[in-house]
């Protein structure tokens, strides 16, 4: 999946062809783009029936900054009339914040691939391969991988003294309210068990009020993450991850050893096996926290 930045315009190309395959001018050639909305419809964001001409039966359209300014995900087709008409298949792109953290920016994985910075045929790919081992870690680990807040429902029970959390590691506690808004008072102070994410009133009283009787859900709101800048550990796995996975699509064209003699690895929360130089690393811990969740130690 591309991705792109906000706030810079997106070049769509197409190419028209015949029955035969050969390229040839359209009569007619539109470009839709629609975004994905909350309610699971699409909204359309521009059309355009203008496209730049490359050359014979080849198009594109610079789509505007303007028209994409809603962080999401974009869906387009090409229609086309006259010789070559049809649908184009389905293509997607997402626009992602530009201040997104990222654990392997753009131009160190270039780098990491021996790839020019000026080259940037690429970078499209690499962003997305990026995101995909962002996301695997964050499962492997239990949570974000540099500090989020959090907000998530939990089921409370008269007298209860813990309140567990899914995200990991725990950093600190914003609120604890119940679902009608009523703030639970947490100025006494919190015991967090930062590593297993469980959320304690000091002296080991409960929590609890009186509208738990006729309420028991509350809303928690709280930071999790690995600090405020992305751990060495989990830089240095993902650029051997990516490595791997360029080489084995381009049969070795990233020239990039990836270390651990070509041994693989299966780490849970990954879908795919990772090489042992890259496992090796969230064998590790910081701050007396393991990396990887306790669900799969």
């Amino acid at each position: 999946m591309a991705r792109y930045p906000a706030g810079a315009p997106v070049r769509l190309s197409t190419t028209v062809r015949d029955v035969t395959g050969t390229l040839v001018a359209a009569g007619a050639l539109t470009l839709v783009v629609k975004i994905a909305q909350a309610d699971g419809t699409l909204a359309t964001t521009g059309t355009y029936a203008s496209p730049v001409n490359d050359g014979t039966g080849l198009y594109h359209v610079d789509v505007p900054a303007a028209d994409l300014t809603a962080l999401g995900h974009y869906s387009y087709v090409w229609t086309s009339t006259g010789t070559g008409a049809g649908v184009s298949p389905p293509a997607d792109f997402d626009i992602i914040d530009p201040f997104e953290v990222s654990v392997l920016p753009l131009q160190d994985a270039k780098d990491t691939l021996n790839i020019p910075q000026a080259t940037t045929t690429s970078d499209a790919e690499i962003q997305s391969w990026i995101a995909t081992i962002e996301s695997s870690l964050e499962r492997a680990t239990g949570g974000p991988l540099v500090n989020r807040t959090v907000t998530e429902r939990s089921e409370m029970m008269t007298g209860q003294t813990v309140i567990p959390v899914r995200q990991r590691p725990l950093v600190s506690v914003t609120s604890i309210a119940s679902a009608s808004g009523t703030a639970i008072d947490i100025s006494g102070g919190l015991d967090l068990d930062v590593n297993a994410g469980l959320i304690r009133r000091k002296l080991g009283l409960p929590f609890y009020g009186p509208f738990f009787s006729w309420l028991p859900q509350v809303t928690v709101t709280y930071v999790a993450g690995w600090g405020v800048s992305v751990p060495a550990a989990f830089n240095s796995f993902a650029r051997i991850v990516l490595a791997h996975l360029w080489e084995t699509q381009r049969a070795g064209a990233a020239a990039m050893p990836i270390g651990g003699g070509g041994d693989m690895a299966q780490i849970p929360g990954f879908g795919f096996a990772v090489p042992n130089a890259a496992s090796e690393l969230l064998a590790g811990s910081q701050n007396g926290i393991p990396f990887l969740s306790e669900a799969y130690l």
